[in-house]
């Protein structure tokens, strides 16, 4: 359709350090137990949280200055474990991650000594369904009482509460290092925990919860939630107010942007803040500086304790809880709407609503709904039935939709004429400020601070005859705020329920009119395939600029490269400590002046390279290639893409997968991760002095009984992915 020939940008536009663009489902359409009344068995595990022991804790880590990069780092590292060890029933691992700032003492791409902390409580019924309390436990410069003593010392008070007890979900209690160098630890846990697609119902973050300005009134629990973490707050706040007197507030200033949650807002997984900074700005002079102390920074143990305490009865309603059935979606067709939900435990039946009435009662989990009119729109949620007692359960999720004809491919969209096919939030508007071709584009309205919204594409059908099928677009504006605090995606689904991220736009300024494109070869043979675009923003007190994006000349179209396409690039060898990396690809069919190399979208060689492989150097995680053909006056497009956190992706390397038999031990062992392949192994002490080393080892037998008797760590490393657990030589 175009004479002009432009490279496309495939999969990432302006990314962002550290952070890749991976399709994981989330949990944004998680819903909640209905909690009506105290459970009294809750309300004495509520009551047992000690304003004693919370001091106590706060007081142990206060005596050092727990910079991330530092030794007492990995001395408060080791002193957690040492705690989560002492409870029953949890198993400890250390997750670690590399440093990805200059921050003079950490060097960039090099593994922190201390990492996150993972204390892991197996749920009896549904173990893969996560629970996490998390907090942070490194401060930069001073004693940290509050930040974040305070919020860490709540995670292990409610560890030792809750670990003597079984609940039907997992449980994870979660010490983070390195948040004060932006969320250094969190980011890549969430990443692998979408990279292994964890099904996580909610994440409550303590983060300063000992601070209570004077002057103010009576005491008052402050928290916020991003607009992915809402019905997650909802819930929050109606158990905490009915287990702790303390009242239980949204922030005055909407939600709190920094924090170890936001990584997993990030990832479309709930999570909430949960601490006192709503009297931060302008009250808490101790912020940061050498008076975060007991006694000044913590002024309130009586206020963390009340956070320890609803946090506390938040978990166990969820972690025991009957929950809604989850998952709810409503996918149109040109005569009738197809409504299908998950189907939930403890359910004898479930009540279907349609715009608020009910529709039906059925034992199935889906239902055809044929008394639909075309265009017109609908609201469905369901409800489950109780097995036994008929108590009718909280609502699921809601999806809204209108029956539609499909598109007729190929389908563009200049906007000159109208937005016709595309179902929009408000915010989304024809314009004429800025257009790629005629006097139209298509804008999302202006982007301010905790913003989503949606454009959805009607949906369409993919004949298995295709062989290659794209979806492209020009696209101009800009995404401000504060580092990860915007970003837009094009997804795709074929059910509504899981939208498959093809492309991500960050952060960043795109003053000139960029062509995007991506495939959707994935869903050759498809009868339904939804396009998206969403617009996401976090963030009261840092995204506090306004953005807005311009899209044009939306295409999708059976498509075929105006010069062969690279095939079969990837990484032959990648060495973490040299940080090297080198590409091969196929020959092209019609032979090519030579080929470019590109790097998270941009040109990487001066030259047309003219062999079928490129070495690089320096290599970090986050990086993510792609190969042209070059030929006099034209180029392809982009060849498949291969990115360095892939190959770690290969061997990810699970919590649960790593066993240590017997520990404690003599000093013979058996190491288990079921691995194919070989690993790096390595022993040290408590205080992190190497003992014991194997460059290549596989699963098997281990013998250390040449190291004393005593306590060690035992650390696993697969390319960029380390998992760690503690040992016990007797």
């Amino acid at each position: 359709m175009r004479t002009l020939f432009i490279i496309s940008i495939f999969l990432i536009v302006n990314v962002l350090q550290a952070q890749q663009t991976i399709s994981n489902k989330g949990n944004r359409n998680q819903t909640y137990p209905n909690v009506t009344a105290v459970n009294p068995e809750i309300a004495d595990l509520v009551e047992q949280v000690s304003m004693e022991n919370l001091e106590n804790s706060i007081r142990w880590m206060q005596n050092y200055i727990r910079n991330a990069c530092l030794p007492a780092a990995l001395e408060t590292q080791d002193w957690l474990i040492d705690q989560f060890e002492s409870y029953p029933n949890l198993e400890v691992f250390i997750h670690q991650f590399p440093a990805i700032y200059n921050g003079g003492l950490c060097k960039v791409g090099e593994m922190l000594e201390a990492g996150n902390v993972v204390a892991i409580q197996w749920g009896a019924e549904f173990p893969d369904e996560y629970i996490i309390i998390s907090s942070h436990y490194d401060h930069p410069d001073g004693p940290g009482a509050d930040d974040n003593a305070s919020g860490t010392a709540g995670v292990l008070e409610i560890a030792r509460i809750l670990s003597p007890h079984s609940f039907k979900r997992t449980i994870v209690y979660l010490p983070f290092n390195a948040e004060e160098q932006w969320m250094v630890g969190s980011l890549p846990f969430a990443e692998k925990c979408a990279q292994e697609d964890w099904n996580i119902l909610g994440v409550f973050n303590l983060d300063m919860i000992g601070f209570f300005p004077e002057g103010v009134g009576e005491l008052t629990m402050h928290s916020g939630a991003s607009e992915i973490s809402e019905r997650l707050w909802e819930y929050y706040q109606g158990v905490a107010n009915k287990y702790v007197a303390i009242p239980t507030l949204r922030f005055s200033d909407g939600d709190s942007y920094g924090g170890d949650h936001m990584p997993f807002n990030i990832y479309e997984y709930p999570a909430l803040y949960i601490g006192d900074i709503e009297y931060h700005y302008g009250y808490n002079h101790c912020y940061h500086r050498p008076c975060d102390t007991l006694g000044e920074g913590v002024n309130s143990l009586p206020l963390a304790q009340g956070f320890v305490r609803a946090t506390l009865a938040a978990v166990v309603e969820l972690a025991d809880g009957w929950l809604p059935p989850q998952n709810l979606s409503a996918v149109p067709s040109d005569s009738e709407i197809t409504v299908s939900w998950d189907a939930a435990p403890e359910t004898a039946s479930y009540k279907l609503f349609k715009n608020n009435v009910l529709l039906t009662e059925t034992t199935e989990t889906s239902y055809v709904d044929t008394d639909v009119v075309n265009g017109t729109e609908y609201v469905y949620y369901v409800k489950g039935i109780r097995t036994g007692s008929g108590e009718e359960s909280a609502e699921s999720n809601r999806d809204s939709i209108a029956i539609s004809s499909p598109l007729t491919l190929p389908y563009f969209a200049d906007f000159e004429a109208n937005t016709n096919g595309w179902r929009m939030s408000s915010e989304w508007e024809q314009t004429t400020s800025e257009h790629y071709s005629g006097s139209n584009s298509l804008t999302t309205g202006n982007i301010f601070q905790n913003y989503f919204s949606t454009a959805e594409l009607c949906w369409f059908s993919i004949p298995d005859t295709v062989t290659n099928i794209s979806i492209s677009f020009f696209l101009k504006g800009n995404l401000s705020g504060a580092w990860h605090a915007s970003n837009a995606f094009i997804e795709a689904s074929t059910d509504r329920k899981r939208w498959d991220k093809l492309m991500r736009i960050s952060r960043g300024n795109i003053n000139d009119w960029v062509f995007c494109q991506g495939h959707l070869n994935q869903y050759i043979g498809e009868p339904f395939v939804q396009v998206r675009i969403r617009v996401e923003s976090s963030g009261e007190h840092y995204a506090n600029s306004i953005g807005r994006l311009f899209f044009d000349d939306v295409c999708i179209d059976f498509t075929a490269s105006l010069a062969p396409i690279p095939e079969n690039l990837r990484i032959t060898e990648y060495s973490e400590s040299s940080k090297k990396a080198k590409l091969e690809w196929d020959e092209v069919t019609v032979p090519a002046k030579g080929y470019n190399v590109y790097r998270n979208g941009d040109k990487i060689n001066n030259n047309p390279v003219l062999s079928l492989f490129f070495n690089d150097s320096p290599v970090l995680p986050h990086y993510c290639y792609h190969v042209t053909s070059v030929y006099p006056g034209a180029e392809s497009d982009f060849s498949n893409e291969v990115c360095i956190q892939d190959v770690s992706i290969k061997e990810n390397l699970p919590f649960s997968a790593v066993k240590i038999i017997p520990n404690p031990s003599t000093g013979n062992i058996n190491v288990e991760t079921g691995l194919p392949t070989t690993y790096h192994l390595a022993i040290y002490t408590m205080q992190g002095i190497k003992v014991f080393e194997k460059e290549s080892f596989t699963d098997g037998a281990l013998d250390i009984s040449t190291l004393p008797k005593g306590l060690y760590i035992l650390k696993i490393t697969t390319r960029d992915d380390s998992v760690a657990k503690k040992i016990v030589i007797q």
